[in-house]
């Protein structure tokens, strides 16, 4: 029987377990050689091809299901699905992965999304909200370590989202956290983006202090564009290769680089 899946999914003599077989139908799936719109073959042949229990199989494609990779259809069978940005974080990590998503897209998203929760922030920021931003803040310019320094610029961000009291921009927010962070780091490990860019959270942080929505939007589309400046040929590639390219040439933070490239491995 031709395998339609062919190397990332031959016949095994060793039996898998459901997360096993997830993640090599997956990796069909991101690979395409699976198109959207086709038919995965049914439980009892995966159960028999990869010596697997039904049961394990069902989990297998409820896995995938809930990961947003195939639509299951009651009588008819599996379906490879097919890819939409309103599909959420998976979606839009796993778009990331195949290539369908660049570091400008990201930019360019990030500067609309937050340039309007800073000033939202700057409207309804409790004190206690404003005492975080502040803590992070400091806490983001005491560190010397790029990873340390991306989480705390990363919180720094999201307490921005939290305070604009706008639960929907927080979940917009929530759907590309992990390609922020990605991004984070990136520029992070660029003296060129970092010092050019941080300086300009506290201008952020100041506009919200003082209830200035105009400014705070202001500083936030400035800190933002940086990107769109300093990344060169970067900005235009795709995400998830910018960010290894940049682990392969910097191995005290490549780990931290890798795992945000393939994010949505790791994403339930």
């Amino acid at each position: 029987m031709t395998d339609r899946l062919g190397n990332v999914a031959e016949p095994t003599d060793i039996p898998m377990t459901a997360a096993q077989l997830a993640e090599r139908l997956e990796g069909a799936i991101v690979a395409q050689v699976w198109k959207p719109g086709a038919k995965l073959e049914s439980e009892r042949q995966l159960a028999e091809r990869y010596r697997i229990g039904r049961p394990a199989v069902r989990e297998t494609l409820r896995r995938l299901q809930e990961r947003g990779l195939i639509v299951v259809q009651p009588g008819r069978g599996s379906f490879v699905r097919e890819l939409h940005a309103t599909h959420g974080t998976a979606s839009a990590e796993l778009m990331t992965r195949r290539g369908q998503i660049t570091a400008r897209q990201l930019a360019r998203a990030r500067q609309m999304l937050e340039s309007e929760s800073a000033a939202l922030a700057a409207e309804n920021r409790t004190d206690e909200e404003l005492e975080r931003m502040r803590r992070l803040l400091a806490s983001f310019d005491a560190a010397s370590d790029v990873t340390v320094m991306a989480e705390f610029d990363l919180a720094f961000h999201e307490a921005i989202m939290v305070a604009s009291g706008n639960v929907v921009l927080q979940i917009m927010f929530g759907s590309i956290r992990n390609l922020t962070h990605g991004i984070m780091l990136r520029s992070l490990t660029d003296r060129r983006v970092r010092d050019a860019g941080a300086p300009i959270h506290h201008t952020v942080f100041d506009a919200i202090e003082a209830r200035d929505p105009d400014r705070a939007r202001a500083a936030m589309l400035e800190h933002l564009h940086l990107a769109e400046t300093h990344y060169g040929t970067d900005i235009d590639q795709p995400l998830a290769d910018v960010l290894r390219r940049r682990a392969d040439h910097l191995p005290e933070v490549a780990d931290a680089l890798l795992n945000a490239s393939t994010s949505v491995e790791n994403t339930d």
